[in-house]
């Protein structure tokens, strides 16, 4: 994206201001952004576990747009009792909405905050996790001997290149790996697979990219447009602006009896 100093910033300034996200949806950047995936399929080893599973949570829901992908593959027979948790309050009435058709609840649980799982002891024999923060050791509490925790978390180095940019502190600089393996194991849980990944992540221009920063305020909590005006006319400049991804998995279970039909 070029232009003039002064029409730049405008449009990167209105571009900012009116990216908001409601659920999980990026669809305002499509063919605008470009994401690599990892080698394993989360969603894939989620739908097999709901198969064998009679009870199950999905912790950070969003939306629910997981979970509607993921039912829409499932036959009434193959759906266990499913609910949700969301931490983000935005983000509560719009899964509510999107679930509650479905009969899937939808509780307010946020880890960062303190918040102990809305579950009994052993009263689950699946959780699902995918970006949210989850302390294990409750997780760990609410399964079932048998049960499985399928988890796959963003690394706290993630896009690293946005704070070189534009600065900041990372936010979760213990979202990592090994601190979560040993979160895990310390709380009895058996590992399974651990499993570490770094890719790319595309922006076709720098408008999309203050998209995204509008989008998820959290990768640079304090981000202004005029704040970093000579760093957005380089990036400008570019013909596409990439970024690393950092991902890895955790899946683990409870010793005990296999719960499964």
């Amino acid at each position: 994206m070029t232009g003039s100093g002064d029409d730049l910033l405008d449009r990167l300034r209105r571009a900012h201001a009116g990216a908001q996200m409601r659920g999980w949806d990026f669809s305002v950047l499509d063919g605008r952004l470009v994401a690599d995936d990892p080698p394993w399929d989360f969603e894939a080893d989620c739908l097999a576990a709901l198969r064998g599973a009679r009870r199950a949570v999905d912790l950070g829901t969003g939306g629910g747009e997981r979970v509607l992908h993921l039912l829409g593959e499932l036959s009434e027979e193959e759906r266990p009792e499913l609910i949700a948790t969301e931490g983000w309050p935005p983000n509560l009435p719009v899964a509510t909405e999107n679930l509650a058709p479905f009969g899937v609840p939808v509780l307010a649980y946020d880890a960062e905050a303190g918040d102990r799982l809305p579950f009994e002891d052993a009263s689950l024999d699946l959780v699902m996790c995918r970006h949210e923060a989850v302390d294990l050791a409750d997780v760990a509490r609410v399964l079932a001997p048998g049960g499985v925790l399928l988890d796959q978390q963003v690394d706290g180095r993630d896009a690293q290149e946005l704070r070189d940019w534009f600065g900041g502190e990372m936010q979760y600089p213990r979202a990592r790996l090994d601190v979560d393996r040993e979160a895990a194991t310390g709380a009895g849980l058996v590992v399974d697979e651990a499993q570490e990944w770094a890719g790319g992540m595309t922006f076709t221009d720098v408008q999309a990219l203050v998209v995204y920063l509008g989008l998820v305020p959290w990768d640079v909590p304090a981000f202004r447009v005029d704040d970093h005006r000579e760093m957005l006319h380089q990036l400008a400049e570019r013909p596409s602006i990439r970024v690393t991804q950092r991902r890895y998995r955790l899946y683990a279970h409870r010793p005990g009896r296999d719960v499964s039909p």
